[in-house]
């Protein structure tokens, strides 16, 4: 339903932006009107918009189950980690942060509104944007998941509030953006885990 006149819509009407709101579909007049807005207001503040995977780039991620027995010595030693390593039972999955990316995210903040966006579903994507986040600095409601996307296994700007020349992306896969390529800034897959070398063939 329209929110101005109440007029019902047809279902593939504009674009639906459910991580800012449940249910939100914008028009794409409504899309180009936000994005000028949005974009002035953020180069009078000299930032730009930077669009941040997850898995393999700011942290990664294994199921419980996929814990090698060489492992499994570190489950009980998250103290050792320093704040950077998380057991998530009610997700049965462990994650490592990343070295450095808190300190990474503090000093793009200045600079960039950050977005993340991973191909991982939204439960799990808002599991992760409160590990890196806990105090909603950084991304508040920018948590774009694969639930979001337009296409499928394929990552687009159509979601993002911003004008494209003004997007800059940080993923570690370059197949995910064939749209996007020229905004894209490709950075070397973070391993900690043994099945995520080996999901890559990496012994």
């Amino acid at each position: 339903m329209c929110m101005c006149c109440g007029k019902l819509l047809e279902e593939d009407y504009g674009i639906t932006f459910g991580y800012v709101q449940k249910s939100l579909r914008l028009s794409s007049d409504e899309i180009a009107r936000l994005r000028n807005q949005d974009t002035k207001n953020l180069l009078r503040n000299k930032k730009l918009y930077l669009i941040l995977d997850l898995d393999h780039t700011l942290l990664n991620s294994t199921p419980l189950t996929h814990i090698t027995p060489e492992e499994e010595h570190i489950t009980g030693r998250q103290d050792a980690y320093e704040g950077s390593l998380f057991v998530l039972e009610h997700m049965h999955t462990m994650t490592k942060l990343r070295p450095f990316v808190r300190t990474f995210l503090k000093k793009a903040s200045e600079i960039f509104e950050m977005y993340i966006y991973t191909m991982g579903d939204r439960s799990y994507a808002h599991e992760m944007a409160k590990i890196l986040d806990p105090n909603r600095e950084y991304f508040d409601s920018r948590v774009i998941s694969r639930d979001d996307g337009t296409q499928r296994n394929q990552k687009g700007l159509d979601v993002v509030l911003g004008q494209e020349n003004c997007v800059l992306i940080l993923d570690d896969t370059k197949k995910a953006w064939t749209k996007h390529k020229d905004n894209l800034i490709l950075i070397d897959r973070y391993h900690f885990f043994a099945s995520s070398c080996q999901q890559f063939g990496l012994s």
